[in-house]
């Protein structure tokens, strides 16, 4: 490589860690201090989760029903997935009781330090597990095979959090 190459390459590293500093900053500038995810399952937004408290809210959509929130004081959410099936929900069921005991067939959510992360799902290798758990607008989940995505919204305010057509 050139001298010119190195110092060019330099410069644009420079520039993409001062733009990351800066989408970081107005991210917090931004921010109310209230975290929450939202989880959007085939376009719909499903579920919505505070990640300080646990709290959420589960929408009235057609897939109500799909959605379990029978952990969520311990921070465990089960949402539908497009490519989940009975079959594959062995490994869950053999390490998850709750689960197992009702019939849970979807992806499973951990929330823990004020963070979210897919906790399991089944698809071509499993990369939605590997994403890093995330309490930051700007580094959502994506899970494509099973319909699935997390955004994190961080300047909304608690009055905001509960909207008009919900069910919980």
């Amino acid at each position: 490589m050139k001298k010119n190459d190195l110092i060019f390459i330099g410069i644009l590293l420079i520039i993409g860690l001062v733009a990351l500093f800066g989408f970081k900053l107005y991210e917090n500038s931004r921010s109310t201090g209230n975290v929450y995810a939202k989880i959007f399952y085939q376009d719909q937004l499903i579920l919505m989760i505070d990640l300080k408290t646990n709290e959420y809210t589960v929408y009235n959509t057609q897939y109500q029903s799909l959605v379990n929130v029978g952990r969520a004081e311990e921070g465990i959410f089960y949402v539908p997935g497009a490519i989940m099936t009975e079959a594959e929900m062995a490994e869950l069921w053999s390490n998850d009781d709750y689960a197992k005991a009702n019939d849970i067939v979807g992806i499973k959510l951990l929330v823990q330090n004020e963070k979210i992360e897919v906790d399991y799902q089944v698809s071509p290798r499993d990369l939605c597990e590997l994403q890093p758990p995330t309490n930051s607008a700007l580094e959502p989940i994506v899970c494509l095979p099973n319909k699935l995505v997390i955004n994190v919204v961080t300047n909304l305010t608690s009055d905001q959090f509960v909207p008009d057509a919900i069910m919980e």
